[in-house]
């Protein structure tokens, strides 16, 4: 049930904007009272999402047919989520420094990746699954150097790094040279993946190769804003990622979630009344986007979809 609707605040900054997000949309309030919300993920056959709510150690469900309910806690700070090609909900914990695997409503948990080289992970952040059931994590150190985001403890790693866990449980860095690396996102075709570097602040492009390693890396788009609609909000850093049917990239930062063309032009900005963190496309026809902002769970209509 919506808790409250409003009309949002744009950025246009080109007129294809509008081909995406119509004047007229409107942002719903679908719950709140959160501290730090991150990670939705949408279930498409049975429609509902779960995300973290990383400060508080909680993850939660929210359906329009259920509403909000506690999915797991602890959840060691969960952060960013993904479903495997099986269903599973694979999620990224600051806390344990590891990614997991979570199964039975949260009653059972694996550990899928936790050092590299003999060394602790920063803290997983962001994930994905292509199509071969292979994962893609960020790992920045925000969990580590942030009270609020885990523990306050010592790097071990010499790096902030990129990596790709394979089906057979091998992990392989694919990426050291990020100050933070934060939200990633495939191409439609899988050949190219985007990570956006929270420290820069940009989006870069790599190509994937057919061995799973990647090349390039150049920067893509710059994220950059005024963020005069909300005070403060030019602080805010680049984080969730995705990509639409039209391959166009949308990517939270300053002032909200900013909407780029295939050829990198950013069309504009969805303004959100706190710090938004991450989205993702929902509902029936996956035309929505659902926005975790801080201390509340957003909703707002586009023109688009996701594959």
């Amino acid at each position: 049930m919506t808790i409250s609707a409003e009309q949002p605040g744009f950025e246009i900054r080109d007129p294809r904007f509008h081909d995406v997000i119509a004047p007229e949309a409107r942002l719903e309030v679908l719950a709140g009272g959160f501290t730090f919300t991150e990670g939705p993920i949408w279930h498409r056959e049975e429609q509902w999402c779960v995300f973290s709510d990383i400060a508080t150690s909680r993850q939660y469900r929210w359906s329009e047919a259920e509403g909000l309910s506690l999915f797991r806690t602890p959840s060691n700070q969960a952060n960013g989520n993904c479903f495997d090609r099986e269903g599973r909900i694979v999620s990224c914990e600051h806390a344990s420094s590891q990614v997991t695997r979570i199964d039975h409503d949260g009653k059972l948990v694996r550990v899928l990746a936790s050092h590299f080289e003999g060394k602790e992970l920063n803290s997983p952040n962001d994930i994905v699954c292509d199509s071969q059931s292979r994962l893609w994590f960020t790992d920045p150190s925000f969990g580590r150097i942030r009270e609020d985001l885990g523990i306050l403890r010592d790097q071990e790693l010499p790096h902030q790094g990129v990596y790709r866990l394979d089906p057979d449980g091998s992990l392989h860095m694919v990426a050291d040279d990020f100050r933070q690396p934060n939200g990633l996102c495939l191409s439609n075709d899988e050949r190219q993946l985007f990570i956006n570097d929270s420290a820069a602040p940009a989006i870069r492009i790599f190509d994937v190769t057919r061995d799973g390693s990647l090349v390039g890396g150049e920067v893509w788009a710059d994220v950059t804003g005024q963020g005069s609609f909300v005070e403060g909000s030019g602080k805010w850093v680049p984080d969730g990622m995705k990509i639409d049917t039209h391959n166009r990239i949308f990517c939270n930062g300053p002032g909200g979630v900013h909407i780029f063309s295939e050829d990198a032009t950013c069309l504009g900005v969805i303004y959100l009344p706190e710090k938004s963190t991450n989205f993702c496309f929902a509902g029936p026809k996956l035309e929505d986007l659902l926005i975790t902002a801080s201390t509340r769970l957003y909703r707002i209509k586009t023109q688009t979809t996701a594959l």
